[in-house]
């Protein structure tokens, strides 16, 4: 039986709290949090709230749903850094 259920659309960004900054091991984002959206008006309007530059605190942009950071967030698996593992649901 096919279920006809509609999947909901979600759009992503991430907020850096000190700036874009990447793990020098893996290349991971560090220090960031993953935040879920309805609609992209919404996740743009949020994005306009964050720092100026790149380097300034709660620096915020968008990333596409197939991000692997977002897709591991997304699936609960912890890699045992409390500052990146889970995502904002707005």
């Amino acid at each position: 039986m096919k279920n006809n259920m509609k999947a909901t659309r979600r759009y992503y960004a991430v907020n850096y709290l000190n700036g874009v900054a990447v793990c020098a091991r893996t290349g991971n984002r560090y220090l960031a949090h993953y935040h879920s959206f309805e609609s992209r008006f919404e996740r743009d309007e949020w994005i306009k709230g964050g720092g100026d530059f790149r380097t300034s605190r709660n620096w915020r942009e968008s990333i596409l749903a197939s991000d692997k950071e977002v897709r591991v967030a997304l699936s609960g698996a912890n890699s045992g850094d409390p500052y990146k593992d889970h995502v904002i649901f707005h």
